[in-house]
């Protein structure tokens, strides 16, 4: 909706020792309820947060490497005037203009780490968006130093200019490897969102952030590209205005600090496998005098210059958590797991390949070090979650039959020779209460047929052994037969999933 833009807030640089101290260590309660944000098909619909990508409809290679851009990058050839330089990170950062007069930030790689942070943000830029999150629109520039001039009358001096390239990385051809940023259509900068509550003063924000399952489901996804750092103060709003509507549009940033880049360095080894502080640990430490660090410190994770620490050996996206406690994450259900767990799954080897080759590594092995870990940490949440009710998804119904993938025999997890039972209902969608069974039958297929019965609604119920239930609601969408002789025309209008047990979650 059209809505006042809400007024700027201060950047969050910590989450304060008592919130910290509440969220590592109190117990919310049994807070695995569903998210509220998400449709009755279990998915969630387009927004200012998220928007459908690759998953709904297979984006091109194109498409793939250019990501979130939607506009040209700064002029190749034309000087860029150095507007602000930015303080408050371990790298050399800047805003310029460029001859369009738009505004773009900058940031370096440190010499010890050339292509560590860049690479890691053009990688992970262009993953988030496929997967359909906001983040910034990314480029790469090789520049000389000429090129940055100050801006008149900003207070920036050609002195000021020339030491912030001298702790930057300088390429052997005297050049420097640039990532430029921008977010376009800004009108203003509000400031980081946090992973609860909602925004008093903004009225579209009507989801607590806690309960949206894109926000949930960034768990997986932040395990998968190892984005530990990821908290408010790497998060942004801001107020677009888009065919005459103001609204709040959320944005990740800061993405030079996944895969295994720290910033100026790489990672630490803890990374991921612990928050900044658990009492338990600590003590723990103290009482084997330090030789107990957890199972991931038996493992050893290579440290490339170019990469840092990114590996899949010791990975555990169950057991995979950001430096710093987050509610959203906490409130992750195994629906929601599912949600993101299956578009991750989706992308494939040569999609993935695609992706890394927008970081432009000076060397292939890089890169295909990358991608073998993109894909072992993919595969590893695939077999972590995507059994759950039984792992099927895309339901339709074509022909007068009710057709489906099942995820798991897709991706090399389960045989697709599986027998799972299949039992048809009528179903009372005012008192949600089903009738007796209409069929029931035991199926290997990812195609049956729908019962010639005319009820306006039906449920489809699929038990596939050792894995979870899934519920399929079928409504008729008009009157009489497609054709003569032929089906009742009907539609797919609902998704449930329950666990092996019967324990059900959306």
């Amino acid at each position: 909706m059209d809505m006042p833009f809400p007024e700027p807030t201060p950047s969050a640089h910590g989450i304060g020792p008592l919130e910290f101290f509440k969220r590592s260590f109190g117990v919310p309660g049994d807070y695995a309820v569903p998210a509220q944000n998400i449709n009755t098909v279990g998915g969630v619909p387009n927004s200012s947060w998220y928007t459908n990508r690759h998953y709904r409809s297979s984006l091109s290679s194109a498409a793939l490497q250019r990501g979130p851009n939607q506009e040209p990058g700064p002029s190749r050839e034309s000087s860029w005037r150095v507007v602000n330089l930015l303080t408050g990170g371990e790298l050399p950062r800047a805003v310029i203009r460029d001859t369009t007069g738009r505004t773009f930030r900058i940031l370096f790689d440190a010499p010890a780490h050339p292509e560590m942070a860049t690479g890691a943000a053009m990688i992970s830029s262009r993953l988030l968006h496929a997967l359909g999150y906001n983040v910034p629109q990314h480029w790469l520039r090789r520049v000389r130093a000429g090129r940055l001039v100050p801006e008149p009358d900003s207070g920036v001096t050609q002195s000021r200019v020339d030491s912030l390239l001298t702790s930057a990385a300088q390429r052997p051809d005297s050049t420097y490897r640039a990532l430029v940023t921008r977010i376009p259509n800004v009108e203003r900068r509000i400031g980081p969102f946090r992973f609860k509550g909602t925004r008093a003063d903004d009225g579209n924000d009507v989801f607590p952030h806690e309960d949206r399952r894109e926000l949930r489901g960034l768990r997986i996804v932040a395990a998968w590209i190892h984005h530990s750092a990821l908290r408010p103060r790497h998060t942004l709003d801001v107020g677009v205005k888009v065919e005459g509507r103001r609204f709040v549009r959320h944005y990740l940033t800061d993405l030079h600090l996944t895969l295994g880049s720290g910033g100026a360095a790489p990672k630490p080894a803890w990374a991921g496998h612990e928050h900044v502080l658990e009492l338990d640990r600590v003590f723990e430490r103290i009482g084997t005098l330090g030789l107990s660090g957890g199972e991931w410190a038996e493992t050893e994770v290579p440290n490339d210059s170019t990469v840092g620490r990114f590996s899949a050996s010791g990975f555990d996206p169950r057991t995979w958590r950001p430096e710093w406690p987050n509610l959203a994450f906490q409130r992750i259900t195994p629906a929601d797991a599912f949600w993101a767990a299956k578009k991750i799954r989706n992308f494939s080897r040569k999609e993935l390949r695609t992706i890394v080759a927008t970081a432009n590594y000076s060397s292939e092995g890089v890169s295909d070090s990358i991608v073998r870990t993109l894909l072992a940490r993919r595969d590893a949440i695939g077999q972590a979650f995507l059994d759950w009710g039984g792992g099927l998804d895309r339901f339709s119904v074509q022909s007068g039959r009710l057709t489906f993938e099942d995820l798991r025999a897709a991706h090399g997890q389960a045989p697709d020779t599986l027998q799972r039972t299949v039992e048809w209902r009528a179903y009372d969608n005012r008192a949600e209460e089903v009738g007796p069974v209409l069929r029931r039958a035991s199926s290997d297929r990812v195609s049956l047929p729908i019962p010639r019965y005319s009820p306006p609604y039906l449920r489809a119920t699929l038990v596939t052994p050792q894995a979870g239930t899934t519920h399929v609601f079928v409504r008729q969408t008009e009157q009489g037969r497609a054709s003569p002789g032929g089906s009742l025309r009907r539609r797919v209008v609902g998704v449930e999933r329950t666990d092996g047990t019967g324990t059900q979650a959306p």
